[in-house]
């Protein structure tokens, strides 16, 4: 039995790599902080329960060490495992390594905005059709239940475009949702971004596919060996959708494919983003041969992502949802989403930037995107540990300033405990809708507020 052994196993990508291998019949242990994250139960579930702090005993007797790529190599366990000759690869190369054995079904889902959810609805949708899909996920998928399944169907799994780490995959089936410009720490700007794109997609091999955006530009200067196909809302596309409605959460919609009506799409989701996704997911349906009844029943069913518009609970008369939406694009995307769906209903978004860097690089893009709440609430930037200097203070006040030389009204808080007590006192016996959002820890304050209730 190969015993694998992963340094920051309780993150959300690797953590689901580690539950396939366990369920492959691997002895997998793992290393991480004592938080406690979502992951930890899905670890558990997964029969996954060596996991300790880093030492370099952990990995003496394993046969391969794989780590998050936030780790180096004066990492303990990494530099002892290298010490002792011991294979060491990183999460994308691992990865690739399990992409290279199902080199003929392979699905990746890519893009700066939407891999997890259109991975997660590709993944109950091989699911609905019996194709019993292996799947890498980016969060918890409510219908499967966790973010990493095995099976011996399709390979679908998310390829961030970080630090090229995608170029380690080799896929069939391509799916790539849109181009953008993110990671300022990283890419220099957008035709950086889309130079790493076009070498992912050189990747794919002429008898694969293409999927991709076909109404934004960037998407379709795409060149490929492959077969193209395009989605999007412009009936030029090869797979569209027309007559979309929305309302309360769900969106209705009905699909076409070069004419021809397949039929009616409703899922429980917000926003035009969703829709995309969704299309997304169709025009692999037509590539896998998916009866198009499945495909709706999938959708019909679909039970939604963890941190991807989720809806926490009430508040007396205020509705509480986190979202993952860290740029400046998924924001206006989902606030212009959650308006359209909730039209009457007064929206407090209560904002956490994620890492100096991006919130110093969009500022005046997440003022413009944060006005479209009806008001908000900003919480001290969540910095990460790449980041030397403390800047986080200063640029969330920057921030604060420039959403209230808007004409919005925003209030400013340092922590978590903080800003749940403003909430109580201001919001609690108010109708409404309480929208948390960011990529750090900004989901406690939700949870408070409906721990607090109960």
């Amino acid at each position: 039995m190969q015993k694998i052994h992963f340094v920051g196993i309780k993150g959300s990508g690797i953590s689901a790599l580690a539950q396939v291998y366990a369920r492959m019949g691997c002895e997998v242990t793992g290393s991480d902080t004592d938080a406690v994250f979502f992951t930890d139960e899905l670890l558990r579930q997964a029969g996954i329960t060596q996991i300790s702090g880093p030492s370099a005993h952990n990995v003496q007797d394993a046969d391969i060490v794989c780590h998050s790529p936030a780790y180096g190599d004066d990492h303990i366990e990494i530099k002892t495992a290298r010490e002792l000759g011991i294979e060491v690869l990183t999460y994308p190369q691992m990865l690739g390594r399990l992409m290279e054995s199902r080199m003929e079904s392979t699905v990746t889902v890519s893009g700066t905005h939407g891999k997890t959810t259109t991975t997660s609805m590709i993944a109950n949708m091989l699911l609905f059709a019996e194709l019993d899909p292996l799947a890498i996920i980016g969060s918890k998928n409510y219908n499967i239940g966790t973010n990493g399944r095995y099976g011996t169907g399709h390979l679908v799994a998310e390829a961030c475009e970080y630090r090229r780490n995608f170029h380690n995959y080799s896929p069939k089936i391509a799916i790539i949702n849109n181009i953008d410009f993110d990671h300022p720490d990283y890419f220099s700007g957008i035709d950086d971004v889309f130079d790493a794109f076009q070498t992912f997609v050189d990747k794919v091999p002429e008898d694969g596919h293409l999927i991709t955006w076909g109404d934004q530009a960037l998407c379709r200067q795409l060149v490929s060996t492959g077969k193209i196909l395009y989605f999007g809302l412009n009936h030029t596309n090869d797979i569209y959708a027309t007559d979309v409605t929305e309302q309360r959460g769900m969106i209705s919609f009905m699909a076409w494919e070069r004419g021809q009506q397949l039929g009616t799409i409703e899922v429980r989701a917000i926003g035009e983003h969703n829709v995309l996704n969704v299309l997304a997911a169709i025009t692999l349906s037509r590539i896998l041969q998916v009866p198009f009844e499945a495909v709706q029943k999938s959708f019909t069913n679909f039970g939604g992502v963890y941190r991807r518009f989720d809806y926490l609970g009430r508040l007396g008369d205020v509705e509480v949802y986190d979202d993952y939406a860290h740029h400046p694009s998924e924001i206006e995307a989902t606030l212009k989403a959650v308006k359209r769906s909730f039209a009457r209903d007064h929206l407090l978004t209560v904002f956490q930037p994620h890492t100096v860097s991006r919130t110093l690089a969009f500022l005046d893009e997440f003022a413009d995107a944060l006005t479209l709440s009806d008001e908000v609430m900003l919480v001290k930037i969540y910095q990460s540990a790449r980041e030397v200097g403390d800047r986080a203070e200063e640029l969330t006040n920057l921030l604060a300033e420039r959403i209230a030389a808007r004409g919005k009204t925003v209030h400013l808080v340092n922590t978590l405990e903080e800003g749940t007590e403003w909430i109580l006192q201001q919001r609690a016996g108010k109708a409404g809708l309480v929208l948390t959002m960011g990529a750090g820890d900004i989901r406690g304050i939700g949870e408070r507020l409906i721990a607090v209730h109960v």
